[in-house]
């Protein structure tokens, strides 16, 4: 695929819901995310705050927050330690990211 196609289809995704309704942040922050899956196995909260280095804590979890009410992420009590929260993907972003391909 040329540069120019990638490029075209990449834009087309980001067009369509739920990537057009996402700021540029949450839509960085949703595909760090998915690399560090892919590279760790789970997720964290606290690995949301140490994802980007250039932002706060605090602007890192408005994001996660924001990502969670457009209905790409959950964040749910680790089964063996309650004080960790666990950050997974719901059915509509494993959808998108297989959209990607």
């Amino acid at each position: 695929m040329s540069a120019i196609k990638f490029i075209n289809l990449l834009n087309s995704l980001r067009r369509l819901p739920p990537l057009s309704q996402l700021s540029g942040d949450e839509e960085r922050m949703l595909f760090e995310l998915r690399e560090l899956e892919a590279n760790q196995g789970t997720l964290s909260v606290h690995d949301v705050y140490d994802l980007i280095a250039s932002q706060s804590p605090s602007t890192s979890y408005r994001q996660l927050i924001a990502l969670k009410k457009q209905g790409l992420v959950d964040i749910t009590v680790a089964n063996a330690d309650k004080r960790m929260r666990l950050v997974k993907f719901t059915r509509q972003a494993e959808h998108l990211f297989r959209s990607f391909g």
